[in-house]
């Protein structure tokens, strides 16, 4: 249970006033340094729903290096951080943006509204006091393991594609939140579907390896993406199928996590009507997981296309009504709606880092991920190239 939240600030009274705000519903952990609270964050890691950190430490690191060490712990790449500043100078919170946070504060701390946007934040990352406390089925991973599990192996992943593009850390941290914000509400509106909490819980965790069949494909062929001519265009397709056969065999108390894993990796530029890749299955065929993270993607690739816009929701809201049938179901389009609230959040906080395209004129991996509907074409079955990965997860001696 995400019950604990942890302030670093270096003043004893807005230690004091964020106790004060929310002792009667939270634990709350206070450190003065920065030391001291990355100690905090390492001795709880699976007790914090959120870190509240001072930009202006005067003893130690700045609270932009002490988010970044934080966001490095095994099991913290997607916890929560807010920043917090007496001056909210507009170059420091796009900064803290960049680096990942997921909010700003002002202080001195006004106790209704802090209360609001900090609680809002947590059921965000990881959902309500009672999705939290969902239990796995017998026989299944629980959600501390898979958490630990996931964040372990996406910081593995995510340390491949930083030197090709260091914006995609913060893209599969979005796309995470927004999945998880769908997840949740659809298995709320359509409990015929039999989608618990549980379950939109590792479809969350699932949401950051999409795109981890790219490993297998040589950096040319990543970088032109879906539109490149043959033959990498069919080359580029079979990323699906790698990302799939990642996820075999793997230890079977992982389950369902690695279902799920498999599931996204293999149909997430899947389009409800059957068009996009890899071909076959259509409708309710593909799996909800995939359904889920698809329709992530897209929401996040819009909210991209209309950052600037007075109301990012309405106009991501507006495009993907007019796909309805074709890349999302009727179903999805009503869980963004009830989602609204969550996925504002989002649009307004988290945006991406983009920097000047290279003198070469080379794409960067992130054009590459984005889900294109125009992508048709079907790939081609390559035996050899499944295999680059189907043997990853199995037992080997001297592993950890």
């Amino acid at each position: 249970m995400r019950n604990t939240l942890l302030i670093i600030d270096d003043s004893e009274l807005d230690r004091a006033i964020f106790n004060e705000i929310f002792k009667k519903e939270y634990q709350v952990l206070r450190a003065a340094t920065a030391s001291e609270g990355l100690d905090m964050v390492r001795n709880n890691v699976l007790r914090l729903a959120v870190v509240v950190l001072d930009i202006c430490l005067q003893r130690g690191s700045s609270g932009f290096s002490v988010m970044e060490r934080i966001h490095n712990l095994e099991g913290c790449a997607n916890l929560p951080v807010i920043l917090l500043t007496a001056e909210p100078e507009p170059q420091w919170v796009y900064r803290g943006v960049e680096m990942g946070a997921v909010d700003f504060l002002a202080k001195p701390l006004a106790p209704l509204p802090t209360q609001n946007r900090i609680k809002a934040i947590i059921e965000e990352a990881w959902g309500s006091e009672e999705e939290q406390d969902a239990e796995a089925p017998a026989g299944k991973i629980s959600l501390a393991q898979a958490e630990l599990i996931s964040t372990r192996w996406q910081k593995k992943f995510l340390s491949f594609c930083h030197n090709h593009d260091d914006t995609f850390s913060s893209y599969i941290q979005r796309l995470r939140i927004i999945t998880s914000a769908l997840s949740n509400t659809y298995s709320e509106l359509f409990p015929e579907s039999g989608l618990t909490p549980y379950d939109a819980k590792l479809i969350s965790m699932a949401a950051g390896f999409s795109e981890i069949g790219q490993l297998g494909l040589p950096d040319e062929v990543v970088w032109a993406g879906p539109d490149q001519p043959e033959p990498g265009r069919s080359q580029f397709f079979q990323h699906t199928q790698l990302g799939g056969d990642f996820f075999k065999d793997a230890p079977h108390d992982w389950e369902p996590l690695t279902t799920y894993c498999s599931e996204v990796a293999m149909y997430h530029h899947k389009n409800y009507d059957g068009t996009g890749y890899p071909p076959k299955l259509s409708r309710d065929e593909i799996p909800l997981s995939a359904q889920l993270v698809h329709t992530a993607m897209l929401c996040s690739d819009l909210a991209d296309r209309y950052e600037k816009e007075p109301d990012v929701f309405k106009m991501v809201y507006r495009a993907l009504s007019l796909r309805v049938g074709h890349a999302l179901s009727p179903n999805m389009l009503k869980a963004m709606d009830a989602s609204r609230k969550s996925l504002e959040n989002v649009f307004r906080t988290m945006h991406l880092n983009r920097r000047p395209k290279p003198e070469d004129g080379k794409p960067r991996v992130r054009d590459a991920v984005s889900p294109r509907e125009d992508a048709k074409a079907e790939p081609k079955s390559d035996p050899k190239g499944s295999k680059i990965v189907e043997n990853f997860f199995r037992p080997r001696r001297g592993r950890d």
